[in-house]
């Protein structure tokens, strides 16, 4: 028997095709049909909406992007190797674990003020303050400012760490929230304490649009210098800190 031809449009027909031969596993033969029929600029467009939908935070690690990736038929998601931590801060890390073998409560570094805070700030700087940053904190965070920019420098901030267990081991984890210190009683410890009310200012002055120099002067850069001299040069365990507090119930941790 002879099957009825179609009154619907070629482009439409390659569209079902594609659908049904993505969800039979034949995504190949399915590719080349659309290629076929709507040329290599429709191709690279579905693939690269496909990679625009699964956005930052979907790798495993949580830094960084993804990217999707098919092999033998299946559709797997990777984390982008592209990261924000400098080889200073992964050797400097790396190190500290070493000192603490098998420990789950030295296993990674979380920000005291989220990194993603400093960019939507830094932008609202002139060159001047910028390179006042540089100034005045490269001789307290060397390896830090070793970065070629003020924004990965701040990023890999040793007084901005905190050594903790994995996010996915914590039941206080923050997300994009700040994550201070605190003491065996609760108090934040001193230097989360500085660079809490460096945060405060910082949001306050991006949610305003403006910075005022004074301001920029007694509230980012004095806050965060105490900060640093503190901590030292070096990624290290706050002596101020509590230890974590684990939930039987659940394995995980969390602050006092």
């Amino acid at each position: 028997m002879r099957a009825q031809a179609s009154s619907e449009p070629d482009h439409v027909q390659a569209r079902a095709g594609t659908r049904r031969g993505i969800e039979h596993g034949g995504a190949s033969a399915a590719m080349l049909a659309l290629q076929r029929t709507a040329g290599n600029a429709a191709v690279t467009a579905m693939v690269q909406r496909s990679r625009t939908e699964h956005g930052d935070g979907c790798g495993p690690g949580g830094c960084g992007g993804s990217e999707v990736a098919q092999r033998a038929g299946k559709v797997v998601q990777r984390a982008n190797k592209k990261d924000w931590k400098l080889g200073s801060t992964q050797n400097e890390l790396a190190s500290v674990k070493a000192a603490h073998p098998n420990d789950p409560l030295v296993d990674t570094l979380h920000h005291i003020i989220p990194k993603s805070r400093f960019e939507p700030f830094l932008a609202l700087l002139t060159s001047p303050q910028v390179q006042q940053i540089r100034t005045d904190l490269a001789p307290l965070a060397p390896a830090a400012f070793g970065a070629p920019s003020v924004d990965k420098a701040l990023k890999n901030l040793p007084a901005n760490f905190r050594v903790g267990p994995r996010p996915e081991d914590r039941s206080d984890d923050p997300g994009p929230g700040i994550d201070v210190n605190t003491t065996a009683s609760g108090n934040t410890t001193p230097r989360s304490a500085e660079l809490e009310n460096v945060f405060a200012y910082m949001e306050g002055a991006v949610a305003a649009g403006a910075v005022v120099q004074a301001d920029f002067t007694n509230k980012f850069l004095a806050p965060t210098i105490n900060a640093c001299t503190q901590h030292g040069t070096a990624i290290n365990i706050d002596p101020a800190r509590a230890t974590w507090i684990q939930d039987p119930a659940t394995g995980k941790y969390r602050k006092p």
